[in-house]
C-alpha cells in the first residue's frame, strides 16, 4: 500500500491535497462539524452514502423553519401595506382568532403576557378597519348609518327624558315644567339642543376622524346625517307647533319667540353648518314666529282702520296710540337687549316700525278726514293746541331715544310725524 499521492488519479490527488492542506481550527470549520456531529452519529457506509441527500433534507428543513417564522411578519404587512386581497382578509381572521384566544390566557396564571397581547392584536384590528373603511367608501356608509341611527336613539330618548323627567334627583326640572311659558319652553329645549349637539360633534369628530377619510367619505357622511336628521325635523316641528295650540298667539311673545329662534339659528349653523336639515328646520320656524307677529300686526291695523276710535273731545290720543306706542317701547326695549351671536347681526328694524305706525297714521288720516266731512272749524284749534302736540311728541320721541339708540332718527320722526298730523288736523 506504498502509493502515493502522486500515484493516484489526478482528481482524486488533487481533492486529497486540499483536504490535506486545510486548517482544522479555523472556526467555520469547527461549527461544520459540529453540526455534522449533531445527526451524523454512526459511520456506516449507509451513513456516508446518505450524508449528501441528509444535509440537503436539513437545509430544506431550515429554509421551511424561516419561512415559517416570517409568516408573522408578512401577516402584519398584509394587515398594513397590501392591497385589500385575499391575504388582508386572511390576517385579519387571523388576528381575530389570536385576540379570541387571549381570553384563554386570561383565565390561567399567564394574565399579563394575554393583556399584552390582546392589547397588540386590538391595535392591528383597528388599524385594518380604518384602511378597510377608508378605501372602501361603501362600508363606511354603512359605518357612519349605523353610528347615526344608534346616536339618534340615544339622543332621543335623553331628551325625552330632560323633557319629562329632568335630571337625576329632578335636578334640574322637566322642560314640561314651564310649559305653560312659550319663551322659557322654547328656550329651554333649544340650549338642552345646543348642548347636546356640541357633544355628539366631538364624539363623531373622535370616531371618524376627518384626516383620514377621503373627499368621498364626508360628503356621503354628511347626507347620511341629512337622512337621520330629517327624521327629527318632524318631530321638532310638532313639539314646537303645540306650545301655541289652545291659546291666542301674544304679540310680544311672537316677537321675543322670534328672536330666540334667530339666535339659536346663527349659533347651530356655525356648530353644523347652514344647509343642514336641522337648520333649516330652526330657519324654518323662525320665519313661521315671525309671520305670525306680522299677522297679529296686520289683524290689529286692519281692525283699527275697519272700526276708528272716535275723537275725545279734549283732543287726547285714542287708546289705540297709547297702546300702539307701549307696544312699539316695549319692542324696542326687547330689540336692544336681544342675544346676537359673533357669526349673526340684528335684523332690520324698520319693517316693524313700519308695521305698527303705519295704520295709526292712516287711522289718524281718516279720523282728520271724518272730522272735516263734519264742518268743523279746526283753524283756531290748530293754534291753540300746537304747545300740546309739541310736549306730546316730544315726551314720546325721547322715551323712544332713551330706549332705543339703534332705531334710526327717520323711524322715530315717522311717529312724531304720527302724532303730530292726528293733532294738527283734527280740531
Amino acid at each position: 500500500m506504498g502509493t502515493s499521492v502522486a500515484d493516484l488519479a489526478p482528481g482524486l490527488s488533487r481533492k486529497l491535497k486540499k483536504v490535506q492542506e486545510s486548517r482544522i481550527d479555523t472556526p467555520y470549520l469547527l461549527s461544520s462539524l459540529n453540526t455534522l456531529s449533531s445527526f451524523y452519529d454512526d459511520n456506516t457506509p449507509q451513513a456516508r452514502r446518505n450524508l449528501r441527500s441528509t444535509i440537503e433534507k436539513r437545509a430544506l428543513s431550515i429554509n421551511c423553519e424561516f419561512l415559517d417564522a416570517s409568516h408573522a411578519a408578512q401577516l402584519i404587512n398584509a394587515l398594513r401595506e397590501e392591497e385589500l386581497n385575499e391575504n388582508f382578509f386572511k390576517a385579519l381572521s387571523h388576528v381575530q382568532e389570536i385576540h379570541a384566544n387571549c381570553k384563554v390566557l386570561l383565565r390561567t396564571h399567564h394574565q399579563r403576557a394575554g393583556l399584552e397581547l390582546m392589547d397588540m392584536m386590538a391595535v392591528y384590528q383597528e388599524g385594518a378597519y380604518e384602511r378597510l373603511c377608508r378605501e372602501r367608501s361603501v362600508l363606511f356608509k354603512y359605518c357612519a348609518e349605523e353610528v347615526a341611527n344608534m346616536r339618534h336613539n340615544a339622543l332621543f330618548r335623553r331628551f325625552i327624558s330632560a323633557l319629562t323627567r329632568g335630571g337625576p334627583g329632578g335636578l334640574p326640572r322637566p322642560i314640561e315644567v314651564h310649559a305653560h311659558d312659550p319663551l322659557r319652553y322654547v328656550g329651554d329645549m333649544l340650549g338642552w339642543l345646543h348642548q347636546a349637539l356640541a357633544s355628539e360633534r366631538e364624539l363623531v369628530a373622535v370616531l371618524l376622524d376627518p384626516d383620514t377619510i377621503t373627499d368621498s367619505g364626508p360628503k356621503q357622511f354628511s347626507n347620511n346625517s341629512e337622512d337621520g336628521s330629517g327624521k327629527t325635523e318632524s318631530d321638532l316641528m310638532f313639539v314646537l307647533d303645540r306650545i301655541f295650540e289652545g291659546s291666542q298667539p301674544s304679540l310680544i311673545v311672537s316677537y321675543k319667540l322670534s328672536s330666540t329662534l334667530e339666535f339659536y339659528c346663527y349659533t347651530i349653523s356655525d356648530l353644523l353648518g347652514r344647509e343642514t336639515a336641522l337648520c333649516n328646520t330652526l330657519w324654518a320656524l323662525k320665519d313661521a314666529a315671525q309671520n305670525t307677529f306680522f299677522d297679529i300686526l296686520k289683524g290689529r291695523g286692519e281692525k283699527l282702520l275697519r272700526y276708528p276710535p272716535l275723537v275725545a273731545v279734549d283732543l287726547s290720543p285714542p287708546p289705540a296710540v297709547t297702546e300702539g306706542v307701549s307696544v312699539l317701547l316695549e319692542i324696542i326695549d326687547n330689540y336692544n337687549s336681544m342675544m346676537v351671536p359673533a357669526s349673526g347681526q340684528k335684523p332690520a328694524f324698520g319693517p316693524v316700525i313700519s308695521a305698527i305706525l303705519d295704520p295709526i297714521v292712516q287711522m289718524c288720516e281718516q279720523a282728520a278726514e271724518a272730522h272735516k266731512s263734519k264742518g268743523a272749524g279746526h283753524s283756531s284749534r290748530r293754534s291753540g293746541m300746537s304747545f300740546d302736540c309739541g310736549q306730546l311728541t316730544k315726551s314720546s320721541v325721547d322715551a323712544i331715544l332713551s330706549n332705543s339708540s339703534s332705531v334710526s332718527s327717520s323711524l322715530v320722526c315717522s311717529y312724531s310725524f304720527s302724532l303730530k298730523f292726528y293733532r294738527y288736523l283734527l280740531p
